[in-house]
């Protein structure tokens, strides 16, 4: 392919010595120089995804098509996305794609910045992808490289165009909408550059420690400028954005996130509990996510070790990230300290890990922030109450009578929490509490009705696009 590019006649080159720059040959039969934009340019190409030689337009339409109907050409949208990775954000959008293919006579392109497992998912609901990076940024080895060599000043410049070169082969959006406030995000959006007139919609997964400690203030201040509309991804995303950033609450549409409850598929608790080598009898606590810092999990350990001092013995499950990770080693080191070694079990990154739900007695989530994360909403919808800090969206569940949600970091209150649901009483208020969390999952996050919400502002903000 980069062969191929060298053979037209405008991008023939006489092979000389790179220039002072290493940017590559100072001549060319057209007397003219080959300067390191043009260098990169041929080097994007030649890595494109897509294959090279054919115009991006053409490429696209070969690989999804974007058909037009016979009543005029339907609306495209944009969709960009840090990842395609298996957690919340990548994968609420793999629901929210199917359940507007079913309902809506759209074209969707996806651009995410770091490939994954779930692009096939986005395909089959329609949708042309395309991915920046395979690793957690473009030409990673490349400008690993650069850095340590000392030219780190070329990597903005050469990933840049790597962006610039793969939204441009997208057709042009007639609304765009950003999957999550997040750096790659950013980058997409200012890479795919659409006119002022092309409506942008921000939905909002993060709450502070996305916000501030993840993401630059220029880029925060970009996206929110941007937007036309920002959905909230759950009610302390909306106070959040209207209390700590001054986001205009007419801007905003909260649409709580939401699960398929339907496919939710524990495993029956005596072969789960078999599988991870827990007694029968035992009270496990169990919790889903990354074990990392904003997740939190050294503190669910913590709580555990309180209700041993209290005369309860618990197992504790930690599902997602490895175990032999950096973050997994501090949870195993952690459990050591704690002397919780021998009841606890960290389960590595599974695609299915509702399977673990059947496990457990009560869900913990001990994290510092987390607006709504599925994995609560599907521990609901599996019928299993719900502990929580008062950190984000799972406790206004709790209020509801889901489960209990206590004031971050109070230790003692989570592990009396815990007691409540899942000892006092025989269990008998868990019980309850895991009813009422699977009736209001299927009653206000389940899948139809959270794409009919999103639905809902898209066809708004395109409306309004159409008036200007």
């Amino acid at each position: 392919m980069l062969a191929e590019w060298h053979d037209r006649p405008e991008h023939r080159v006489s092979y000389a010595r790179p220039d002072a720059n290493g940017c590559g040959p100072t001549t060319t039969s057209a007397s003219t120089r080959w300067s390191c934009g043009r260098w990169w340019t041929a080097w994007c190409t030649a890595h494109d995804p897509l294959g090279g030689g054919l115009s991006g337009r053409a490429k696209l339409d070969g690989v999804q098509g974007t058909d037009t109907t016979s009543a005029g050409r339907r609306p495209h949208l944009v969709f960009l996305g840090h990842g395609a990775e298996r957690t919340g954000p990548p994968i609420l959008l793999g629901h929210l794609l199917a359940g507007l293919r079913a309902t809506h006579a759209v074209n969707a392109s996806v651009i995410v910045a770091r490939s994954g497992p779930l692009e096939s998912a986005y395909r089959r609901s329609g949708a042309t992808v395309v991915s920046v990076a395979q690793g957690r940024e473009p030409f990673e080895p490349l400008a690993a490289g650069l850095r340590r060599t000392g030219f780190g000043r070329w990597v903005p410049d050469v990933q840049d165009r790597r962006r610039r070169h793969i939204v441009g082969r997208v057709e042009a959006p007639d609304l765009v909408y950003i999957n999550a406030a997040t750096t790659p995000t950013a980058a997409l959006l200012r890479a795919l550059d659409p006119p002022a007139e092309t409506p942008v919609v921000l939905h909002v997964h993060e709450l502070d420690v996305g916000l501030r400690r993840s993401l630059a203030e220029a880029d925060r201040m970009f996206l929110f400028d941007r937007a036309d509309h920002v959905i909230a991804a759950s009610g302390a995303v909306d106070r959040l954005l209207v209390g700590g950033h001054g986001v205009d609450p007419d801007r905003i549409t909260t649409c709580a996130e939401f699960v398929d409850a339907d496919g939710v598929n524990p495993l029956e608790r005596g072969d789960a509990r078999r599988r991870l080598t827990l007694p029968d009898d035992a009270l496990v606590i169990g919790s889903v996510g990354l074990p990392d810092w904003r997740k939190d999990p050294e503190h669910l350990l913590r709580a555990a070790a309180h209700l041993r001092q209290a005369g309860v013995d618990p197992w504790v499950v930690w599902v997602g990230g490895h175990p032999n990770s950096v973050d997994g080693t501090h949870l195993s080191d952690e459990a050591a300290r704690l002397g919780l070694t021998d009841r606890f079990r960290h389960v590595a990154h599974t695609d299915r890990p509702d399977q673990w739900l059947g496990a457990f007695d009560v869900f913990a989530l001990p994290a510092r922030e987390d607006a709504l994360p599925l994995a609560a909403l599907e521990a609901g919808a599996a019928g299993l109450p719900l502990v929580c800090f008062r950190t984000g969206g799972v406790a206004d569940l709790c209020d509801l009578g889901a489960g209990i949600a206590v004031g971050y970091p109070d230790t003692e209150a989570f592990a009396a929490a815990l007691f409540a649901l899942a000892v006092d009483g025989g269990g008998s208020a868990g019980r309850a509490a895991g009813a009422t969390a699977a009736a209001l999952v299927r009653r206000d996050h389940d899948l139809s009705d959270g794409v009919a919400r999103i639905r809902r502002v898209i066809d708004a903000v395109l409306a309004g696009s159409a008036r200007r």
